[in-house]
């Protein structure tokens, strides 16, 4: 997992090595960071639904509105479940101008913390619609309503005394936020 990391860190410092001043603004490659906070409901009916929060940063360049890595933060509002994620997160609009929609995905791992202290790591994946909501010359302030994945799994405690069948879970997200 660790090598996945490096591997997307070199990739985003190569792109970026490219980077040109004499190039107009929308073809050049920038350096962008953002936050979001949002919520996500709950669908399978585990009684996880969860305020998030999320920290990126990486590049911007022509149709790729924002290619990075980023962090987030899911804490459950009806028990002390939480879960962090990391991730590499893609923003596209696919045409090089400034559009109202862009389609945002996000795929990367989720440290779970759940009941009864147990822990564990499983994929995570975000997917939607994006809708820009204001623009200026440095920042772009954003809505995603989308679908976000988060993968459990079966726990048996190691003297077999306690086992938990943690099912994967499926929330409806609704997220604000601005990328500089």
């Amino acid at each position: 997992m660790r090598k996945i990391y490096i591997i997307i860190i070199c990739v985003i410092c190569a792109i970026g090595a490219y980077a040109k001043s004499d190039i107009p603004e929308n073809n050049r490659t920038v350096f962008a960071w953002g936050a979001d906070a949002g919520a996500s409901i709950d669908m399978t009916g585990s009684d996880m639904s969860d305020i998030n929060f999320s920290a990126q940063f990486g590049l911007k360049r022509g149709w790729i509105n924002f290619l990075g890595i980023g962090l987030g933060a899911d804490l459950t509002t009806a028990n002390s479940c939480r879960s962090y994620d990391i991730f590499a997160d893609f923003r596209t609009n696919f045409v090089n101008r400034p559009t109202l929609l862009f389609w945002p995905t996000r795929l990367g791992a989720s440290l779970n913390y759940l009941e009864h202290n147990h822990e564990q790591t499983g994929f995570y994946g975000s997917t939607g619609i994006g809708i820009n909501l204001a623009r200026g010359k440095k920042y772009c302030s954003y809505m995603i309503v989308g679908y976000t994945f988060r993968e459990r799994r079966y726990i048996e405690s190691e003297d077999g005394s306690m086992s938990h069948d943690f099912k994967n879970l499926h929330y409806a997200t609704v997220k604000i936020g601005i990328t500089f």
